[in-house]
């Protein structure tokens, strides 16, 4: 029900001359103002106050009332909050039992017409026993009003949702449409589907500012107090902020007065007017705060698409700008060309922002995370003028998280390439193994940069990891990486593996390893550190004193660089050493270029001299390095792993024992102690004739 005659008609018939357009389509239908908590009141006396309904929980603060911003553009225009379904459900939460012989809202039923689309509503497309929230769901969302908006004003204007007994009458005036204060209602809007359609219609006249302009938004207007000039309660400025504003005050051109605001759901003084407080107070009751949006992100009737900061409007550039700041923001939401023409232009607008609280500049991700740039060049490495970036609003900037900063690893896009920008070039990063070593131990942030600026740098090397083997997929020559651009070929997977950080090879797509040079030699367990002798071993790089031992290897020459990539021991190891595998505990010599086991103690301690010293290896690199004839006393009665049989160590070669006798016999009678050795040794220990 209107509110008054007065303001909006006299505007209406003061422009009749001017506008000729369809009274019965532009009315203008101001909601109840004067009655007091319950509106279902004014169905029959518009100023009487009412008791309130008792289902509704008072949590509304309104001390938060705002008259010149009732309610955001974003939430107003928002059709997408919910659907038929999620609306029948809330009626039927707050919907009493009804009184016998009563139809409540919950339960109200029509058949509806068809309505023809126009500037304002996409029309509507007429059924059978629709059900009021059918009716409300299909003109919310040809209208592109927020289906709340539409419940709220059902109960502020008639008490629809909440009352228990409600006449035909009420629901021929549900949404006081068409129904000015002190006049009769036009029979054209009689109904409850033409008064939910004609009323958004009716919202959507407003929003467009061509037929109504006298509370426009972006201005100071004096709005009302109170409908009847009899009480003269005079009127306040208000500067209207938004178009949802300035159409509740053309459809109940009252605001509340403190008053009003104190009394909550119940009356006021004499001067109070509700129509206004109702609708907040009700919204923010039953669905949060008017001031919420699902996003700041909107776009009008065509392609272009905004995100509303400050007071302008952004154009977002990109897929992967929306993309951004879709994340946290919310999905776009489509409002009317009429809002967004409200809203100043701004600059267009990327990933690349402000927050002026800190003058920080940021980037912000896909995944709805901002990162610092840390100086000019990376802004403009990153394809983006100095000077471009645009402030966003304190709120805007702390719905992204903040991560790492932006450093030197980027992918393109959503891309899941990573690259690293190295001196004016981007180079591959070929593993997660790669992309550990770059950060430094964890697996750094990796920024996201547009395909443009991406495409300006020029493909550098891969990125190798020092001591990670790689090989080319459509090569079989396996290496070892360098700190530097050396590679050195490897000709064991398990020899690469004692070097390397890991035992598995990097496969890259070929021609990835143009730019690095093959060293001169294959790689050995000797090493050079600019020129000092090493031995690998699983602790590090072991320094050992005098010449590299002679082995079928040559010796491989690391950089300074190549051998701070291990743990270095820079205490000389004397010589003679052993080798001692670490799985095994097995002891070998170097002679004559391979290793020689060792299998009694007494042997070892007078081959050291005294001074037993030990360099641990893995056992797969004794098996790379070879072995010759072992050192085992002659006489000793020895096994290979998984084989049964005894064989007999004569110093050169074995017999094999063929019976139990003939091993007792060697024993003296009792079976001999008989020694496990490496499997390894059958190759280079032949064996002779048997012994029966």
């Amino acid at each position: 029900m209107t509110s008054s005659v007065s303001p909006r008609l006299r505007a209406l018939v003061a422009s009749a001359s001017a506008v000729v357009f369809a009274a019965s389509l532009l009315i203008a239908s101001p909601a109840s103002a004067a009655a007091g908590g319950d509106p279902a009141s004014a169905a029959v006396a518009p100023t009487q106050s009412a008791p309130v309904a008792t289902d509704i929980v008072k949590t509304a603060d309104l001390s938060l009332f705002r008259p010149g911003n009732i309610i955001a553009d974003a939430v107003f225009f928002n059709a997408a909050t919910m659907n038929a379904g999620q609306i029948d459900s809330f009626l039927r939460s707050k919907g009493p039992t009804c009184r016998a012989g009563f139809v409540c809202l919950k339960d109200y039923r029509q058949n509806t017409p068809n309505r023809s689309a126009d500037a304002y509503c996409n029309g509507y497309a007429g059924a059978g026993n629709e059900s009021a929230a059918t009716i409300i769901d299909k003109v919310s969302k040809s209208c592109g009003i927020n289906p709340q908006v539409l419940i709220v004003m059902l109960q502020k204007e008639q008490s629809l949702v909440t009352y228990p007994n409600p006449s035909p009458g009420r629901y021929n005036i549900a949404m006081g449409q068409g129904c000015p204060d002190g006049a009769a209602c036009d029979p054209a809007y009689s109904g409850f589907f033409y008064q939910v359609y004609y009323a958004a219609r009716q919202m959507k006249i407003y929003a467009e500012g061509r037929w109504f302009t006298y509370y426009a938004p972006g201005r100071t207007w004096n709005i009302l107090f109170n409908p009847e000039p009899k009480f003269n309660c005079g009127s306040a400025p208000v500067y209207i902020e938004n178009i949802a504003t300035a159409a509740l005050y053309y459809y109940t051109p009252y605001q509340p007065n403190r008053a009003a605001l104190n009394a909550g759901y119940g009356s006021g003084d004499a001067c109070s007017a509700y129509g206004n407080r109702n609708f907040y107070q009700y919204f923010t009751d039953w669905f949060g705060s008017t001031q919420r949006s699902t996003s700041v992100i909107v776009r009008g009737d065509g392609p272009e698409v905004y995100l509303l900061s400050g007071g302008y409007r952004f154009h977002i550039r990109t897929a992967d700008d929306l993309r951004a700041f879709s994340a946290k923001l919310g999905a776009v939401s489509q409002v009317p060309a009429s809002y967004l023409k409200t809203i100043p232009l701004g600059s267009q607008i990327s990933r690349y922002v402000h927050d002026a609280r800190e003058g920080i500049l940021y980037l912000i991700d896909p995944d709805g995370t901002r990162h610092r740039f840390g100086s000019e060049k990376q802004i403009l490495d990153f394809g983006y003028a100095f000077n471009s970036y645009v402030n966003l609003e304190p709120a805007l900037i702390d719905a992204f998280p903040r991560g790492d900063d932006v450093g030197n690893l980027f992918h393109v896009g959503i891309d899941s390439q990573i690259f690293y920008l190295d001196n004016g070039q981007k180079r591959y990063v070929p593993s997660v193994e790669t992309w550990r070593f770059l950060s430094g131990g964890g697996l750094g942030y990796v920024a996201s940069m547009d395909p443009a600026p991406a495409a300006k740098f020029p493909q550098g090397r891969v990125v190798l990891t020092p001591r990670s083997m790689v090989r080319e997929v459509d090569k079989p020559a396996v290496y070892l990486a360098t700190a530097g651009t050396t590679l050195i070929h490897t000709p064991s997977l398990d020899l690469g593996a004692a070097f390397g950080t890991s035992a598995s090879v990097t496969v890259l797509p070929a021609g990835a390893l143009s730019g690095y040079t093959p060293a001169a030699t294959p790689l050995s367990p000797f090493v050079t550190c600019d020129g000092a002798p090493n031995i690998i071993t699983t602790k590090g790089l072991q320094r050992i004193s005098g010449a590299v031992p002679a082995t079928r290897f040559n010796v491989t020459a690391l950089s300074a660089a190549d051998c701070a990539t291990f743990t270095p021991n820079n205490t000389p190891l004397a010589q003679p050493f052993f080798i001692r595998t670490d799985e095994r505990g097995e002891v070998y010599r170097l002679l004559d270029g391979q290793l020689q086991y060792i299998s009694s103690y007494s042997d070892l301690l007078a081959l050291s001299g005294g001074t037993i010293r030990l360099a641990p290896w893995k056992d797969s690199t004794v098996g790379v390095l070879g072995v010759t004839k072992p050192l085992i006393p002659a006489g000793t009665v020895v096994q290979f792993p998984g084989d049964g049989r005894a064989f007999l160590w004569n110093g050169s070669q074995l017999a094999h024992i063929t019976t139990y006798a003939a091993l007792l016999k060697l024993g003296g009678g009792k079976a001999p102690t008989i020694a496990n050795i490496p499997g390894r040794l059958a190759a280079v220990m032949p064996v002779g004739a048997p012994i029966a």
